[in-house]
């Protein structure tokens, strides 16, 4: 939202293979989590039951942390894939934040952020970076509200990697 006018961004490849996940606290598959999954559907956007709910949070969380947080201090995504210095230091992060979760990362393929070389990794997050999913997404949100929100994701992060 802005203001009053809701904004919505262009359908592209990435948009129509990822499914919006959508899921009930206690991970149960309940009517109302058809019926929410089937509207979002019903209007084109691609919308999935997701039963670990909790777990995709806590991995999203993990990797958009230090990548909204980079985003922020270099001025905008643009601004931090030209800066291959700022990006080199996010996978660090990302790996800590993912060894730090009780569970696996949900979708699965969030693990090979713990493998996959670092060159590879800042390459690929450098392109992400200047994509227009990047820049037309949530990353170029400089808003008090949204810098709040990371800082505070940020400090529950830290919490929960000095527990282990």
């Amino acid at each position: 939202m802005d203001l009053d006018v809701v904004r919505h961004r262009a359908t592209n490849f990435l948009t129509r293979r990822v499914a919006i996940p959508i899921g009930e606290p206690d991970g149960r598959t309940t009517p109302r989590l058809e019926r929410i999954v089937r509207a979002f559907r019903a209007t084109g956007i691609n919308a999935k039951a997701e039963p670990k709910m909790d777990a995709w949070l806590k991995t999203h969380a993990a990797f958009e942390v230090p990548l909204g947080q980079a985003v922020h201090t270099a001025g905008g995504p643009v601004a931090l894939a030209d800066d291959p210095d700022a990006v080199r230091g996010m996978p660090h992060l990302m790996r800590r934040n993912l060894a730090a979760m009780p569970t696996p990362p949900v979708p699965r393929g969030f693990a090979a952020l713990r493998t996959l070389p670092e060159s590879l990794l800042v390459a690929t997050l450098r392109r992400f970076l200047r994509s227009p999913t990047a820049v037309h997404s949530g990353l170029s949100d400089a808003s008090p509200a949204a810098v709040a929100e990371l800082a505070r994701l940020a400090q529950q992060m830290r919490a929960c990697t000095k527990g282990r």
